[in-house]
């Protein structure tokens, strides 16, 4: 390899290593591709699968010409595609295809319908997995769909050098470059060995999505409780905590560790807490602790109507007092403050609430959904 396409290569790969895992790496990536492999145009984009289309989940150009909107392009393309639309079906590419450089003739020459590979002729069927039953089929929907989506981009009498970066059979994301003259060898070698680095980065960055969105569906199920909950690690650490949890450790620890510890011990739970083990392969053992206590559900309810009542923290604490039945001047021992001022905060809650009496204001706390 000469020195010029190894100082390339390692580059990339400090490129590909340097930018903050959850960054979108590809979009820097397909500048120094483009310059690399002395192309005029790189692209690189994802594919969302929906029941009956597709659609879009990135796209990242250069070169394009200004005011080009790929994504919006691509995305528009998608959405009206019931089926594959070009040499590979994106729900699952053919084995021949994944992590594999393939240069492909220009699309609207008429010589890329029999062979759509650029020197291989009639082998460029077998080398993309696509079968003689299948060819036919296959040249029909580029003609009729993808040749449509090149000329809408502008790349339709220009080369390609493309592959499809995948984990297993999943698509992580289809990345080419394009010019009007065919790539050289070296090129297409020099890309070939990029493919695995991007392979790797690509599968990292769709790990980090899927954490973020469970991180979002566990926050959305804890809250849907509507009670304290916490996960708790082997090591009795609260981990995570809904607006309920936290509120009630802040007002009164909860024994939530207590209820682990003899949930190991293979005891059983005070009756007014839940324990569930949480196993994952490969990670130590985690709890779902639910405080299902009356005092607890009570707190988790002030906060909620609070929330819906726009109430602020000190008139949600004064309503905590008023729904336990405690007067005025109680209240006012409790937050230390003065009797005059928390009348002010009972008829702002009132208010808030569209009351006109405390009996009527605890009737409503009790009976909201």
């Amino acid at each position: 390899m000469e020195s010029g396409d190894r100082t390339f290569l390692a580059d990339l790969q400090r490129q590909i290593d340097t930018v903050e895992p959850g960054a979108e790496v590809l979009q820097p990536l397909t500048a120094m591709l483009r310059e690399g492999l002395r192309a005029e145009r790189t692209l690189a984009y994802g594919v969302t699968m929906g029941v009956e289309q597709y659609g879009a989940g990135f796209c990242h150009g250069v070169g394009f010409a200004p005011g080009t909107e790929l994504f919006h392009t691509l995305d528009g393309f998608l959405r009206q595609r019931p089926s594959p639309w070009g040499y590979f079906d994106p729900a699952r590419p053919a084995t021949a295809q994944r992590n594999r450089v393939l240069h492909f003739r220009p699309p609207a020459q008429e010589e890329a319908r029999e062979a759509p590979l650029h020197e291989a002729g009639a082998a460029s069927w077998k080398r993309l997995g696509i079968g003689p039953d299948q060819a036919i089929v296959v040249q029909e929907r580029v003609s009729q769909a993808g040749l449509a989506l090149y000329r809408q981009l502008g790349v339709e009498n220009m080369f390609q050098l493309r592959a499809l970066v995948c984990e297993g059979p999943a698509l992580l994301s289809w990345i080419g470059a394009l010019r009007a003259e065919p790539f050289t060898p070296r090129e297409q070698r020099l890309f070939q060995r990029l493919v695995p680095m991007l392979q790797r980065r690509l599968q990292l960055e769709a790990r980090l999505r899927e954490a973020r969105l469970l991180h979002s569906a566990l926050d959305a199920a804890l809250e849907a409780l509507g009670q304290p909950a916490f996960v708790l690690s082997n090591t009795h650490q609260v981990v995570h905590a809904n607006a309920a949890g936290r509120a009630r450790a802040e007002q009164s620890p909860p024994t939530v560790v207590e209820a682990v510890q003899r949930h190991g011990r293979g005891e059983p739970a005070p009756a007014d807490i839940s324990v569930t083990a949480l196993r994952v392969p490969g990670l130590a053992p985690h709890y779902l602790v639910v405080d299902k206590s009356t005092l607890a559900q009570a707190s988790a309810r002030v906060r909620l109507l609070a929330g819906r009542w726009e109430l602020t923290t000190r008139e949600e604490q004064v309503l905590e007092h008023i729904v336990q039945g405690q007067s005025n001047r109680a209240i006012a021992a409790q937050l230390g403050c003065s009797e005059r001022t928390v009348e002010v905060h009972v008829t702002h809650v009132l208010s808030k609430a569209w009351v006109e009496s405390r009996s009527a204001l605890i009737a409503k706390f009790f009976q909201s959904p």
